[in-house]
């Protein structure tokens, strides 16, 4: 386990990993009619993701190319298709990682900040098995290194990763 943090960031539970190779997306379809610059936001269609920006890098014959995340969102899960609206024809892509970011080598540690605790915890492990943490008080550090918190209605700040 890590033994000093250099960085502590909130975890986002289904938030679009922009920090991985892919930036958390693979493109179906480029669609048409983007422009480089053009701002691409994803609310509606997904069972529980909701607030992805995109802002297009590149186009080739309006279809996208490039993008870069502007905003991760959250609620989103592996697999799952999104359609984005806005051009002529629409732009898709597959969500394709929703770790904490900059887990792509190593796991973090996490930092409990809820004030009355959680009842459980469901986390994948570097090792991506999936463990299950009961009864954690607020104010816990947890010296194990995850990739991906599973557990769902956390509040902002309930779980810092430590990195």
């Amino acid at each position: 386990p890590r033994v000093f943090a250099h960085d502590a960031v909130a975890v986002v539970v289904g938030a679009i990993n922009a920090s991985d190779a892919n930036k958390g997306l693979t493109i179906t379809d480029g669609g048409t009619g983007y422009s480089e610059g053009d701002t691409i936001t994803y609310n509606a269609g997904s069972p529980a993701g909701a607030g992805l920006v995109l802002t297009v890098l590149t186009e080739t014959g309006g279809a996208v190319t490039d993008f870069t995340v502007t905003t991760v969102g959250s609620g989103y899960i592996v697999g799952e298709s999104l359609t984005f609206t806005g051009g002529a024809a629409d732009f898709e892509a597959d969500v394709a990682n929703i770790d904490i970011p900059n887990t792509q080598k190593r796991g973090c540690c996490i930092y409990v900040g809820a004030a009355l605790g959680l009842p459980t915890l469901s986390v994948v492990m570097e090792s991506g098995n999936t463990a299950v943490f009961n009864t954690i008080s607020g104010g816990t550090i947890f010296p194990i290194l995850i990739k991906r918190i599973t557990t769902a209605g956390l509040a902002a700040n309930d779980v810092i990763a430590l990195y």
